[in-house]
């Protein structure tokens, strides 16, 4: 992770210098919404990334909401490349990596039982088409491999008052469907 903390202003800068020899960088939003399933119940997921596109590559950073298990919020580097096919569409591969961010889980915790989730590793991998509705706006649907890390800490008590502790480490690895928008 800090060697990606690193890489990306290197990689802002490269590009930087790039823009004086006349060549177009842009920015570029893509905002997805969609569902993610697995063994357990799908989950809703949803998604935005911004960051610059220069020639057929786009390199940004993203923020969602995933509800895949336990809610988290990842937090992840977002980097797409594009091969069009006509003036119009093209097939994308996507790679996004970063961390996850538990948000707090009131139901876990009672008398009997106190539960603390921890965030740890997002993946996301895949395919995806775009079809432009007019010069800047574009309609997309991906299909992708998630992973997500989370580690779970408890402690409960049995019926006598003696107290259990137990640590999981949890990794989910899930198919993504999204439908969105780039701009």
């Amino acid at each position: 992770m800090k060697r990606m903390t690193f890489m990306i202003p290197v990689f802002l800068c490269c590009l930087t210098a790039a823009a004086q020899q006349h060549r177009a960088i842009a920015f570029n939003s893509y905002t997805a919404a969609g569902f993610v399933t697995g063994k357990l119940p799908p989950g809703f997921i949803a998604q935005t990334e911004n960051g610059i596109k220069f020639n057929n590559w786009f390199i940004g950073a993203g923020f969602g909401i995933d509800n895949y298990y336990r809610q988290t919020l990842p937090l992840f580097a977002a980097i797409k490349k594009e091969f069009p096919f006509k003036k119009a569409n093209s097939l994308f591969l996507y790679a996004n990596a970063g961390k996850n961010l538990v948000t707090k889980d009131k139901s876990l915790n009672n008398s009997f039982f106190h539960s603390t989730t921890k965030g740890g590793f997002y993946g996301d991998a895949g395919v995806g088409y775009k079809i432009r509705a007019c010069k800047k706006v574009a309609a997309f649907f991906c299909i992708g491999n998630t992973i997500k890390n989370i580690r779970e800490i408890g402690e409960a008590q049995d019926a006598y008052g003696t107290p259990g502790i137990y640590d999981a480490y949890r990794k989910f690895a899930r198919v993504s469907f999204k439908l969105g928008f780039q701009f």
